[in-house]
């Protein structure tokens, strides 16, 4: 059985790498820490390094990681045409919070880049 490495922990104002060097289909789980005093969060994503292609979702669990469903489609995630994206509340249609486990699920990538994210 193999073996799930722990989610990163998105911790405010340090970007963190949540994947190296993808070049095919692969996952990374995330969370993110609640902030001392509450609010919303704003969360920037980037694929950086040689982007040739790249279809990524955004997925949630609210089960402990047992279950994940897109939260943001591939359409309106990162991609190799949008290689970063930010989700920042009021107006984001998908608002990012505390609690749930998050995964960037990269089903296509082509070059080899690392996907990155902020929160703050």
């Amino acid at each position: 059985m193999a073996v799930t490495p722990a989610p990163v922990s998105l911790t405010q104002g340090t970007p963190a790498r949540l994947l190296s060097a993808v070049s095919g289909a692969t996952s990374a789980n995330f969370t993110i820490q609640p902030k001392p005093n509450g609010g919303d969060f704003t969360v920037s994503f980037q694929a950086v390094g040689t982007v040739t292609t790249l279809t990524a979702a955004l997925q949630i669990s609210l089960d402990g990681g047992t279950t994940f469903l897109d939260y943001v489609a591939s359409a309106s995630f990162i991609s190799n045409t949008t290689t970063f994206k930010i989700f920042s509340p009021p107006a984001a249609s998908f608002p990012l919070q505390a609690g749930p486990i998050y995964k960037v699920n990269v089903t296509a990538a082509t070059g080899s880049s690392d996907i990155w994210a902020c929160a703050s």
